[in-house]
């Protein structure tokens, strides 16, 4: 699940063109400050890598954590072998 929160949001779409998945798309409607915000246009798509919530320099972004695999599964805490590579 990919959350946005519209209040953070700038429209700057460096998530729709730093998802390698296509995940995202344009609004064709502005918000009330007047700006196009992107939305999970093929959330099927989404592989959780975290990309968009990276680049996003708003922090207005957040991916699913529980699915990440820099994250603890049993507790959601940070993965102390997230240096190590992937489990």
């Amino acid at each position: 699940m990919i959350i946005i929160d519209e209040e953070l949001c700038k429209g700057c779409h460096l998530c729709l063109f730093m998802c390698y998945q296509n995940v995202y798309a344009i609004s064709p409607e502005t918000n009330k400050k007047g700006i196009q915000l992107p939305y999970v246009n093929f959330g099927e798509r989404c592989t959780n890598c975290g990309v968009c919530e990276v680049v996003c320099p708003d922090q207005a972004i957040t991916v699913n954590v529980n699915k990440n695999w820099w994250v603890g599964k049993k507790d959601n805490t940070f993965n102390p072998k997230f240096s190590k590579g992937r489990k």
